[in-house]
């Protein structure tokens, strides 16, 4: 998921939801479905095109990855570059993702 969204492949990042499908993050608040979170991360991409995730830490558990990260991106109006400490839990049922939430340390 990393590696996608640091190449900005914002599809393949959910590309494999659930008909159920809801993000959440402290900005964006909370959004249902695949197209309008891919819409929302596409938002994202073009306010800071060099946007990055540094991985910080990464658990597995049975039908959820939990992990703590480093945001970094430089916005496109030439602003000031933004670091940001996040956690992240991303729920599965069977394969597919149910329940992505982000929450800022």
């Amino acid at each position: 998921m990393v590696e996608s969204f640091n190449a900005g492949d914002v599809h393949d990042l959910v590309s494999n939801t659930t008909d159920d499908y809801h993000y959440f993050d402290p900005v964006g608040g909370r959004i249902n479905g695949a197209a309008a979170h891919e819409a929302y991360m596409r938002s994202v991409l073009e306010r800071y095109p060099d946007r990055r995730i540094q991985m910080l830490n990464c658990w597995v558990a049975e039908g959820a990855e939990f992990a703590e990260y480093r945001w970094i991106g430089t916005p496109a109006d030439g602003g000031e570059p933004v670091e940001a400490m996040w956690a992240t839990v991303v729920e599965f049922q069977g394969d597919r993702i149910y329940r992505w939430a982000n929450y800022r340390g």
